[in-house]
């Protein structure tokens, strides 16, 4: 039987200090590691936009992977993740731009 990617939890977008929009879905690749897709994902242009996997929200971040810069402001996009990251914790999609460090957005995973 072949291995198939699997959906580890996914969720919209939701503006926070600006608009914000789109689905963030965390996979399970069939060979082998992880990545969150950003699918018909918009946001507002703005300077150093990070990706940030976090355990708590726009409010209070709590503990924060940084998965790069944002590829762009509009479109699908992919990041990948570290194998030591725990899925499990890190619930919450954080678009952060650390120029001004206020959230542009943000997804639950459920």
């Amino acid at each position: 039987e072949r291995e198939q990617n699997v959906a580890l939890g996914h969720g919209g977008f939701e503006s926070a200090a600006h608009d914000t929009s789109g689905r963030a879905t965390l996979i399970r690749l069939a060979e082998g590691g992880r990545v969150l897709t950003l699918t018909d994902f918009e946001t507002d242009p703005g300077p150093d936009l990070r990706v940030y996997l976090v355990t708590g929200d726009t409010d209070e971040l709590g503990d924060v992977v940084d998965l790069g810069a944002l590829r762009g402001n509009r479109g699908n996009q992919q990041y990948e993740l570290e194998g030591s990251v725990d899925a499990e914790r890190y619930r919450t999609v954080v678009i952060w731009c650390r120029a001004f460090s206020v959230a542009f957005g943000s997804a639950r995973l459920a």
